[in-house]
């Protein structure tokens, strides 16, 4: 198997980070691979905690930005120094169970046309994180939220078989290193979300796969930095981004009808809570506040994601 850098992104991670790197040393190191860490500009002494872990290992490097490049940026600017075949990209709130980065590796590797490989994503109660999506066209949205359709989505699938698919969550991510160069890396009009799934689409176009790899499975804490950022809006960051998606790749048509929908869904929302005060309480989304903001970032000015 060929040696792999594994780049992580890391952001005010101090709580994160170190159970991170933790969990990934030996396997790294075991297969020869390379460890990369690239600061986005941390506040909280983060790199710093990196370094002293890490010691003077020489599989391990850092890389730092004064200032916060979001994701998208944060990635190609990191890659610049990645001089292995595959890159493994991973958030700092992941944990890598034992053998998964080799799994993952190889996984790739396994499928001659894959670009993009990722892996099991799992709660940290070790429940199922779905993390297999289809592209977010308004049509494919919409299936997604219906009882019976539902079933036909990626979304919904059982997430168990070693398959095929449209775009993964890109918490974890083994790419091929000249399919991402090939393609012009992230694009960094993408600040926050979506940014993995413009890529996988892009590479797509350019006739690459994207492939789930269950046998690597790798714990989750999602959100962990993004909510230090956003608070409970976190999730609401979805809304600009895929208007964003759908300016890249489909027509005025496809904005609109993504628009409706999602203001039907947000307007169906906040009456269930009204109605049901138990239901707000455990789950934010049906907070009429919540719903509020999701209409105004519906019908603002919100084909940049760089709030």
């Amino acid at each position: 198997m060929p040696a792999y850098t594994l780049l992580v992104l890391n952001w005010n991670g101090r709580a994160i980070l170190p159970g991170m790197l933790g969990s990934v040393i030996e396997q790294v190191a075991g297969a020869g691979g390379k460890l990369l860490v690239f600061d986005n500009g941390s506040d909280d002494g983060s790199d710093r905690d990196a370094l002293e872990l890490m010691g003077q290992n020489p599989l391990f490097s850092l890389v730092r930005s004064p200032v916060n490049l979001g994701f998208a940026a944060g990635v190609n600017e990191a890659m610049r120094v990645v001089d292995t075949d595959v890159t493994v990209i991973a958030n700092s709130d992941t944990l890598f169970s034992e053998g998964s980065l080799t799994n993952l590796v190889e996984g790739l590797l396994r499928h001659p046309r894959a670009g993009l490989a990722g892996p099991r994503l799992l709660w940290p109660d070790g429940s199922l994180q779905q993390s297999m999506r289809d592209f977010p066209f308004p049509g494919r949205i919409i299936i997604e939220h219906l009882p019976v359709l539902r079933r036909s989505s990626y979304r919904h699938d059982p997430h168990e078989t070693e398959m095929r698919c449209d775009w993964l969550v890109g918490a974890v991510m083994a790419v091929r290193t000249a399919a991402l160069r090939a393609v012009g890396g992230f694009d960094e009009d993408y600040f926050f979300y979506h940014e993995e799934t413009d890529l996988q689409y892009r590479l797509k176009k350019a006739g690459w796969e994207t492939w789930f790899i269950p046998s690597s499975q790798v714990v989750h804490l999602e959100g962990a930095s993004a909510k230090r950022k956003f608070g409970e809006d976190v999730y609401l960051r979805y809304i600009p981004a895929k208007i964003r998606f759908l300016s890249k790749h489909a027509g005025a048509g496809s904005r609109a009808a993504f628009r409706v929908w999602m203001a039907l869904l947000m307007l169906g929302r906040m009456a269930a809570g009204s109605v049901n005060p138990a239901l707000r309480r455990r789950d934010g989304r049906f907070r009429a506040v919540y719903c509020m903001k999701a209409l105004k970032l519906l019908f603002g000015n919100t084909e940049r994601n760089n709030a």
